[in-house]
């Protein structure tokens, strides 16, 4: 694997340490975006008087878009280098938020009729799908290729952690501040500041591995190939039955908390903020605070997170009220953190330094797959049979993943725990 002093990458430990945090933090960004939809758009649709499914209709094409670029992205990075990559991925991240806030505020101006400006966020949303997802993988790839194995998936674990708390501060952000400057307003704000951060990863990033394979095709059916390579299948099974889980479970929750507790969309807002950010805060607990204390193998994170997942869900079915159903909500992040970590870090270390960026760009895809699946899984089931089922198949889904931890032969070649190095500590944070 590529070491840390490598003779193309010159950089030290304390410049590596520098660079981790300004991606952290730009990643942090996008997630506030992101994670702000999932407290908005419920309450939104309810205000707009559309159904439930057009929510998911948002969901499901941005999702598609997101599912098949990602892995052009990963394996594009191997070869112009990761930085513009990045850069290129946040600028559309921005965009897309503007040109949401946009179709929101004229949806609640009347000066669009609710399916129109439906159909314009919807649009704003493949615009990140497509674009926007250039940045996950190449990030994920930039730091594959600065740690060695034995620090690599809590690198990438720290690394990721940057969604989840994001992901505490987007819900929370949104509850405070959308009853005072509005959700455009709220939104345009996101924009600025994720904007800000392409400007500092064109400035400030160091990138000095060079790239490491030309002439590769260049299209989504060559890069989901090496998805069925034996080395990544099993990875990628398990990663998309954990991101449906998720996925699922993210689309479902306001509603659900509004249904269960007959509340205003007004109040579905703050409810829903609160269980949403807490969750997030049990997912970040999970990757900055478990992973590093645990020190362990992919493969225990992938059976102790699906497990996690599993006992989730099953306390969503049968929470008797509010503090249950955030307490459900909890544990099932909780596991999600552990999980993620876990079959990401396990194809980064499965596969070789030149197959990084193709290698994230498909971890990254299997989030797509699983947001793709959701407005199915989770929307409709939940109109179409009741509002338990989604988190029940949940359930069943985790389940299958904790088994394929445990059973598969690729994931228990992963078992192997390798040493921590004394003179170097991971620190993309």
């Amino acid at each position: 694997m590529t070491p840390p002093f490598d003779p193309s990458n010159p950089s030290s430990p304390q410049a590596r340490r520098r660079a981790f945090r300004l991606l952290f933090l730009c990643l942090m960004a996008t997630a506030i975006g992101n994670s702000m939809l999932f407290a908005i758009l419920p309450p939104l649709a309810r205000e707009l008087g559309v159904a439930e499914v057009w929510v998911g209709t948002i969901y499901t094409l941005s999702a598609l878009l997101f599912l098949t670029m990602s892995p052009v992205w990963g394996a594009l990075s191997d070869r112009y280098g990761r930085r513009p990559l990045i850069v290129f991925g946040l600028a559309s991240f921005s965009l897309s938020t503007l040109v949401f806030a946009v179709g929101a505020w004229a949806g609640q101006s009347g000066l669009l009729p609710p399916l129109v400006a439906i159909f314009a966020m919807a649009l704003a949303r493949c615009l990140f799908g497509g674009l926007g997802s250039a940045t996950n993988p190449s990030a994920q790839a930039y730091v594959a290729d600065r740690t060695e194995p034995a620090q690599r998936t809590e690198a990438l674990a720290a690394l990721t952690a940057a969604f989840g708390l994001g992901s505490v501060i987007g819900p929370a952000l949104a509850a405070a501040f959308v009853e005072r400057i509005g959700i455009a307003g709220f939104m345009i704000a996101v924009s600025i500041l994720v904007a800000a951060g392409a400007v500092a990863i064109r400035l400030a990033l160091p990138e000095k591995t060079p790239p490491k394979r030309q002439g590769r095709p260049i299209n989504p059916f060559v890069q989901f190939k090496f998805a069925a390579d034996p080395r990544l299948t099993a990875f990628m099974i398990y990663g998309c039955a954990l991101w449906l889980t998720q996925a699922s479970s993210l689309q479902a929750l306001s509603f659900f908390i509004m249904d269960r507790l007959e509340a205003t969309p007004d109040e579905g807002l703050q409810l829903a903020g609160v269980a949403l950010t807490a969750g997030a805060a049990a997912l970040i607990f999970a990757q900055l605070v478990v992973i590093p204390a645990l020190k362990t193998s992919p493969r225990v994170l992938m059976a102790l997170g699906a497990g996690l997942v599993v006992a989730g869900n099953i306390e969503l079915v049968v929470a008797p009220n509010y503090a249950a159903l955030v307490f459900g909500f909890m544990v099932n992040s909780f596991g999600f953190g552990l999980a993620r970590s876990g079959f990401t870090g396990g194809a980064s270390l499965a596969v070789t330094p030149e197959e990084q960026g193709r290698a994230a760009g498909l971890t990254t895809a299997t989030a797509g797959v699983g947001f793709l699946i959701a407005p199915v899984s989770g929307l409709w089931l939940y109109q179409a049979v009741s509002p338990e089922t989604p988190f029940a198949l949940n359930s069943a889904l985790a389940l299958f993943g904790f088994a394929m931890a445990l059973l598969h032969p690729r994931v228990r070649a992963a078992a192997l725990k390798p040493l921590q190095r004394d003179d170097e500590k991971p620190g993309p944070v």
